[in-house]
């Protein structure tokens, strides 16, 4: 799912390349539909894809689609490697982003399966002495299932090296963010620590690296010869482009469960075949059917939000699931700086389609065309119904109380007036009022801009996104500060407390 929204010099997705670029596409790589040439068939979509290289200044996109069981077509378009000159095609690895996510609940539910995990018993029991910070309700809430269904209450995060240095590892990272922010299982909140805490129980729990483990048991019986936990050797790889469309240094996160595997189209299409029920001939059962099937369904009451009114998304073991003109969706995205993916599968329509690119880039577009041609029943189709109304924020007078982090704590008030400005002051810096105020979802979110006492984010005034919902008479939630530059795009969280204050 693409998460990083911020307009920063990485990390937002402006459409500019320079005039060394230059688009071609490979020659489809997939056995072709008896019953119709690919080429003459997807002629529509090819065309979408080639406009999108021109009009977005996309480097390259790679694509591949199932039908009854066989990729009925894949092909790359553009440059992998704009200064090598290496033509994308449906066999080069690209940054999944966060569509390493289902692959990482897949693993946990093979262990489930083993009898190495309970996904219903807390954590922190398979993270080898790690401890997690227990601020809004116990962390013994926090279970591999929550996590999977992002309500275990676990704050949005991400760490991104983009200089190309060493990420920091699993004790470092959960034992300064690994934090309940929101009692657990009582609302949905994205959230890569949670898949960081995942990554960590797989290493724990089966004794190996969580990379070896994916490529012994996921990548190799599923036949996905050109996917790995970072770059897979002996393969050429599609390079990431920033905004300005540069060239990226490869990078890596802190949080590799959430973001960190590369794979082809041609692969991701045969991991959505196992999970179709429609394996390729070769491919070994990792998981038991019924394993499969409950990663489908809904693993929380709370609903992922959406855009005002918008169709109902939930979410299984990291697998968001909607439906789609009556017909069930499957599916997840990806995105980070200088990626963007997309895989999702129809159950009943018997259709998949996967999505890669080294740069930002309009995937809707492209799945709306794929799926006019192979399931028009389950094209997205625009909605014209009007937006609902905004909620009022029900909060009054003055809050005061404290942020919490791995470096102590800070006093944090917020004042709210009776014509709905909201002020903030944040330990003793100058008074600030919160920007773009709102109230949905039972949450009250906004941003202001302020300093941070996070050694990592010690760069002068940086926004800061807050997000509290209230429980028992109080407000609780997140605070994550953002920071994008050259070297490093990160989001990092805090825990946030206010009271009333008496009259």
């Amino acid at each position: 799912m693409r998460i990083w929204k911020q307009r920063s010099s990485v990390a937002a997705i402006l459409l500019v390349v320079g005039a060394s670029f230059a688009p071609m596409a490979c020659a489809a790589q997939a056995s072709a539909s008896p019953a119709a040439d690919p080429q003459h068939r997807f002629a529509a979509a090819r065309a979408t894809i080639e406009k999108t290289l021109q009009d977005a200044k996309v480097p390259s996109i790679a694509v591949a689609v199932v039908q009854d069981g066989r990729i009925v077509w894949e092909e790359g378009f553009g440059w992998a490697d704009r200064e090598r000159q290496l033509r994308a095609t449906a066999h080069t690895p690209y940054s999944l982003a966060s569509m390493t996510k289902p692959i990482t609940a897949t693993a946990i539910m093979m262990l489930r399966d083993a009898g190495r995990i309970d996904i219903d018993r807390p954590v922190e029991r398979y993270l080898g002495g790690l401890k997690l910070t227990g601020h809004a309700g116990s962390s013994a809430g926090v279970t591999a299932r929550r996590i999977m269904a992002h309500s275990a209450g676990l704050p949005l995060y991400g760490h991104f090296y983009l200089d190309g240095a060493k990420p920091a590892g699993s004790r470092e990272t959960i034992s300064k963010f690994g934090m309940t922010v929101f009692p657990p299982g009582t609302r949905f909140e994205y959230s890569n620590i949670g898949m960081k805490i995942l990554d960590a129980a797989i290493e724990h729990v089966s004794g190996q690296s969580y990379g070896d483990y994916l490529r012994r048991r996921i990548f190799l019986p599923l036949g996905m010869a050109n996917s790995a936990v970072g770059l897979p050797a002996g393969v050429p790889a599609a390079i990431r482009y920033d905004e300005d469309r540069q060239p990226m240094r490869f990078y890596l996160t802190d949080h590799p469960g959430s973001g960190d595997v590369w794979a082809s189209a041609h692969d991701m299409a045969r991991f959505l075949m196992f999970h179709m029920g429609t394996p390729l001939p070769g491919q070994r059962r990792i998981l038991n059917p019924a394993a499969r099937l409950e990663m489908q369904r809904p693993a929380s009451a709370s609903p992922m939000p959406g855009a005002p009114g918008a169709p109902r998304r939930d979410i299984g073991a990291n697998w968001i699931l909607s439906t789609v003109g009556g017909h069930p969706q499957v599916w997840h995205s990806g995105g980070q700086p200088g990626v963007s993916a997309y895989m999702g599968f129809y159950p009943d329509q018997k259709v998949a389609l996967v999505i890669l690119a080294n740069s930002s880039a309009p995937t809707g577009d492209i799945a709306k065309a794929f799926l006019d041609i192979v399931a028009p029943d389950v094209a997205p189709r625009r909605s014209d119904a009007p937006p609902p109304s905004p909620q009022p924020i029900p909060f009054r007078g003055t809050w005061t109380g404290t942020i919490s982090s791995h470096v102590g704590t800070r006093p944090l008030t917020m004042t709210f007036g009776e014509g709905g400005e909201i002020a903030v002051r944040l330990a003793d810096q100058p008074g600030t009022v919160l920007g773009r105020p709102a109230f949905a979802d039972g949450a009250l979110t906004g941003e202001f801009t302020g300093t941070s006492d996070l050694p990592e984010a010690k760069a002068g005034p940086l926004p800061h996104a807050l997000k509290l919902v209230p429980v028992d008479g109080e407000l609780v939630g997140q605070i994550v500060v953002r920071k994008t530059d050259k070297d490093v795009a990160l989001m990092l969280p805090g825990f946030v407390r206010l009271r009333p204050q008496a009259d």
